[in-house]
């Protein structure tokens, strides 16, 4: 069940894994060494030294299985590679540029496609180094003397109705006939295509986290992490905090605040209080030499421990481990009036650390294109999620903790 769970988080079984090796070994070892840490986790916590070291062996003797078989399926990699015998020919109709997109997918599966050329109606602009083979009226005459396997068109049947024949024909010949729909007015995009009974549906910037799939996993590491945390660090320190806030300065430990969460949804959002009590907190960003820090309360946001508290947030669901660091709600509304695209950083849960905190970009806001670069940063994370992106943050986190980070006031 441990590694079941581990390679299903992982995705080593993907079918895009098989063929990239790099990918295939690395992906491996990284679950593996999360299967041996939960399954050490488990026989610590068991009492019988006989069942210890049965899984012990198991672990182990699994490890080598591991190895060996990765090593056999790199070499059934290379040989289907090297001999061709699962590669498909295919050929593209329609202009070069348009099907850079098509091209490059083709390319990082050429275990299994290889691109013999193009046909196009003109050579105006032709600059690829696959060969122009001739006039559209051309490609099925060509498909079946050389044993193509798959015609894709980057031309739109609306554009060119006589392609709805050649696809037909290239059918009836066993030549699979395929349609790349174009969207140039948003090529930084990425797509993904869902049907609705027949009707097709095109989903712009595809987000991991909106999957179910993907939403489980995270809340399980959330929830997992946040618990322990709170069990073996914060059950001691909070007492060893909180007496040092009340021996420097009158006012509550906890500083709680209504900041911006998942949907736009406010939430109470908890932390250790590292400032005088005053009636700015909830208007005024704390600056580098804020007159407001109490001594305690510089040193608790320099490491980041005034942060803590906000693993109830997790727990309680407001918050995720990682994510878009959440703003007051003053500055969600004036921010959204800066930058367009500001609001869809909320399209995820808000996190105690983030993609754009771990690259710099973090504490006080002094110019636009510190938000800019901190909505670039957030956005990036929601469309490319994954566990193993979260853990990497987290790492980071705790090392820039260490480290110190001069950005952290």
């Amino acid at each position: 069940m441990a590694w079941l769970i581990c390679s299903h988080v992982a995705g080593i079984y993907k079918y895009d894994k098989i063929y990239k090796v790099y990918d295939l070994l690395k992906q491996t070892t990284i679950t593996y060494v999360f299967f041996a840490l939960i399954t050490w986790f488990f026989f610590d916590l068991n009492f019988f030294a006989d069942t210890m070291s049965f899984i012990v062996y198991d672990v182990l003797w699994f490890g080598v299985f591991l190895i060996l078989s990765r090593v056999g399926m790199v070499g059934i990699v290379k040989f289907i590679d090297r001999t061709g015998v699962f590669r498909k020919r295919v050929v593209v109709i329609g202009q070069v540029q348009r099907a850079l997109p098509l091209i490059e997918q083709l390319e990082e599966k050429q275990i299994f496609y290889e691109i013999k050329g193009f046909f196009n109606d003109t050579e105006n602009g032709f600059n690829s180094k696959y060969p122009l083979l001739g006039n559209i009226d051309d490609c099925l005459a060509y498909a079946k003397n050389n044993n193509i396997s798959e015609i894709y068109s980057v031309i739109s049947p609306d554009h060119m109705p006589e392609l709805y024949q050649l696809a037909d024909e290239a059918q009836n010949n066993f030549i699979k006939f395929k349609f790349v729909p174009q969207f140039r007015n948003n090529s930084k995009y990425k797509y993904t295509f869902e049907f609705d009974g027949n009707l097709p549906i095109v989903s712009l910037k595809p987000e991991p986290l909106a999957d179910i799939s993907g939403q489980l996993q995270k809340r399980i590491f959330d929830v997992v992490f946040s618990s322990l945390v709170i069990v073996f660090i914060l059950s001691w320190l909070i007492p060893i905090i909180a007496i040092l806030i009340k021996m420097e300065s009158d006012g509550p430990v906890f500083f709680k605040q209504f900041r911006t969460g998942k949907n736009n949804r406010p939430f109470l959002c908890l932390k250790f209080r590292s400032l005088k009590v005053n009636d700015m907190a909830d208007t005024m960003q704390v600056t580098q030499n804020d007159s407001r820090y109490t001594k305690i309360g510089k040193f608790l946001r320099r490491t980041n421990l005034d942060e803590l508290p906000q693993f109830f947030n997790v727990l309680a669901g407001d918050m995720s481990v990682v994510g878009s660091r959440p703003h007051m709600l003053k500055h969600t509304e004036d921010y959204s009036r800066l930058h367009g695209s500001y609001m869809l950083r909320h399209s995820i849960k808000p996190g105690l650390t983030g993609w754009a905190q771990v690259n710099g970009y973090r504490g006080e806001i002094k110019v636009d294109e510190q938000l800019i670069k901190r909505v670039e940063h957030d956005l990036w994370y929601i469309e490319n999620w994954n566990f193993w992106l979260d853990m990497q943050i987290v790492l980071q986190t705790l090392s820039a903790t260490f480290k110190g980070d001069k950005n952290a006031y």
